[in-house]
Order: C-alpha cells, then sequence, then structure tokens
C-alpha cells in the first residue's frame, strides 16, 4: 500500500485544520493525475493513496478519514461494493465519499448517490476547480449528515427519558393498568367462546401484580 504524506494549502472553512484523505485507483497513472489536481485545490490535505480494494479495506480498518475518493471501475470489484464496505466500518462508517467515473456515466453516478455517496466526479471532465468543489461538497453533506443522526439520537433518549419518567408514575401506571384490563376486557368479550373463566382470573391476577410493583420498565 503506498502512504505518501503530501500537505496541501491552507486551512478553509469548517474542516478539520489538515484533511484526511484517501484515494483508490488501479491506475498510476490516475492516481498520479488525480494527485497533482489535488495541490492545485489548495485545501490542506494529507492524501493516502491505494491500488486495490483489499489496501483500501486495510487502510479503512485501521484509520479514521475525513474524505474518501472511489475508483468506480476496479479489477476486481466496483465502486459500489467499495461504498458498501466503508459505511460498514467502525472507523469511516460517516466519511465523506466521492465516486470516480468514466465520462458521462450519469447512471453509475446516480447509484452510487442514491446508495450515500456524497458527490461525484468524471474523470475526463475533472479540473483542480471540479475536485475542489467535490471534496469541500462531500465534506459538508457528511457533516450535516451526521448532525442530523447526532439530534435524531439526542431526541430519542429524551422521549425515551420522559416517557420511562412518566411510566414511574403512580398514576400513570394506574391508567396503564385500567386502560389495558379495559382493552382486554373488550377483546374478551368479542371472542368469549376462546376464553374459560382461567383466562379472566389469569389476567387479574397478573394486572394485581403489576399495580402492586415499584416501577414499570421501559425500553
Amino acid at each position: 500500500m503506498s502512504l505518501p504524506v503530501q500537505v496541501m494549502g491552507p486551512e478553509e472553512g469548517p474542516f478539520p485544520q489538515i484533511i484526511k484523505a484517501l484515494l483508490l485507483d488501479d491506475s498510476t497513472f490516475d492516481r498520479a493525475r488525480i494527485r497533482r489536481m489535488s495541490h492545485k485545490t489548495q485545501l490542506a490535505l494529507q492524501l493516502t493513496e491505494v491500488g486495490s480494494i483489499q489496501e483500501l479495506e486495510e487502510a479503512v480498518a485501521h484509520e479514521a478519514y475525513d474524505l474518501i475518493m472511489i475508483d468506480y471501475r476496479l479489477p476486481q470489484g466496483d465502486g459500489l461494493s467499495v461504498l458498501n464496505h466503508i459505511q460498514n466500518t467502525p472507523l469511516n462508517k460517516d466519511v465523506a465519499t466521492i465516486m470516480i467515473t468514466g465520462d458521462g456515466d450519469m447512471e453509475t453516478a446516480v447509484t452510487a448517490m442514491r446508495n450515500g455517496c456524497h458527490d461525484f466526479l468524471t474523470k475526463d471532465a475533472m479540473t483542480p476547480e471540479h475536485l475542489r468543489f467535490a471534496m469541500t461538497n462531500a465534506m459538508t453533506t457528511a457533516a450535516e449528515h451526521r448532525d442530523l443522526v447526532a439530534q435524531s439520537e439526542h431526541q430519542r433518549k429524551i422521549i425515551t427519558k420522559g416517557l420511562t419518567a412518566a411510566l414511574m408514575d403512580e398514576e400513570v401506571q394506574g391508567k396503564v393498568v385500567a386502560l389495558f384490563k379495559d382493552e382486554f376486557d373488550t377483546a374478551l368479550s368479542r371472542h368469549a367462546q376462546i376464553f374459560s373463566p382461567h383466562d379472566h382470573s389469569a389476567l387479574d391476577a397478573m394486572l394485581a401484580t403489576v399495580d402492586e410493583d415499584d416501577e414499570f420498565i421501559f425500553i
């Protein structure tokens, strides 16, 4: 695995001081071309290059990146399978990703975006300006997605905590038990032929036990 470290340009925008980027491309010519363009973006990049899926899998398993660029056409597998692997790694599941496709291969680009890729580039039309825009856009989009996920998780915890506190209140517990018993009694009356008197007595005993518990367990 090739691991050249290249620091380029000043810090810009809401990105890390040094942007740790990973490039997967089996062509040494294309890697060199993208490397030269990366210099010209004037972004603060620390670029790591790999030439195979195996090398990428090793890299993403041991290092967290801010940005990963994936060539779609590879000798073994393709960029979509690589994207799926990255999204299932602990260190890089939320990393910004860019799919690099052949010129005019819009169907692949659209499929990649639908599968969670943050931006795409075509090799033939790539310029330093296009590369810079794709990099910043991908990192911004990935950061916004991470924020939304974090907010949703925070809201879920608040709701869970509130419901747990409510269900531990004696008055609420009593209302829940009474409501459950009413609903169950209605069901029993509708299907009386399939329930025995023992079912009624068993339910009463169970609800009495629940009503006497100190707290409910809410998951």
